[in-house]
């Protein structure tokens, strides 16, 4: 039985806990599923002071779950995806820290063997971009063709509000986006401000720009980093996204 799963049991079984001492909701979770548990972060919500928003983690598989508990700590409930409130800010929280999760649980296996390669890069390869704060590291794999990838770049912003960005283009998608990425890597290496680089990634990521067609030099060095980043026991898809705090 999966940690969602099991997680999802114990809120069906109306099983009360003390979130205020650890060690007792560890212990019980752990005796009702056999999963050890550890509670990550507690953030209050706004809408309602009762209600707070839990982080947890499984210690055995890695994987991390959202949940909402109480004021007297007596309610586990685990976020899914079906999650609606009428308060703005707790919507963003909530949406916010969920993504974070989803987008850990799905690269976390991976990410070692991913970040390792990263690390191979020629920095021309890689959009750093300097966030408002150090808290944390966002390096985010893309394809310009892709529509999940040209969704995630309009919320660029938000993550730049959490942390710095290091954006690794890829041309996973074909020649067309071969050719994005390869333009890419010529124009980003002389810009200076990150203003002029998220402004040349918007206008190569707009589905409807058509990039000239690259270089065989060039061309090249995009195959390169495909092969380096993408396939199985690495980026399996896009965008694949890594958050680490720092």
């Amino acid at each position: 039985m999966s940690m969602k799963r099991k997680i999802t049991t114990l809120m069906i079984l109306g099983i009360s806990i003390n979130l205020a001492n650890a060690s007792k909701i560890t212990d019980m979770i752990q005796k009702q599923t056999g999963q050890v548990t550890t509670i990550l972060q507690e953030q209050q919500m706004s809408q309602d002071s009762n209600l707070k928003l839990l982080t947890l983690k499984d210690n055995s598989s890695g994987y991390k779950v959202l949940a909402v508990t109480n004021s007297q700590e007596s309610i586990f409930l685990p976020i899914t995806q079906a999650f609606f409130t009428s308060n703005d800010k707790d919507r963003e929280l909530v949406v916010q820290e969920f993504g974070s999760i989803t987008n850990y649980n799905m690269t976390f296996k991976t990410q070692a063997a991913v970040k390792k390669e990263i690390a191979k890069l020629p920095q021309d390869y890689i959009v750093s971009l300097k966030g408002k704060t150090s808290k944390k590291v966002f390096y985010i794999i893309s394809d310009p063709l892709c529509p999940h990838c040209q969704e995630e770049l309009k919320h660029l912003d938000e993550r730049l509000k959490q942390g710095d960005v290091k954006m690794i283009p890829v041309g996973w998608m074909g020649a067309e986006s071969a050719n994005k990425v390869a333009e890419l890597y010529e124009k980003m290496k002389n810009l200076k401000t990150d203003s002029e680089k998220i402004a040349l990634l918007k206008k190569v990521y707009d589905k409807n720009y058509k990039a000239p067609t690259a270089k065989n030099a060039t061309l090249t060095k995009v195959q390169e980093v495909v092969r380096s980043l993408m396939g199985k026991g690495k980026a399996e898809g896009t965008p694949y996204i890594i958050e680490e705090d720092l």
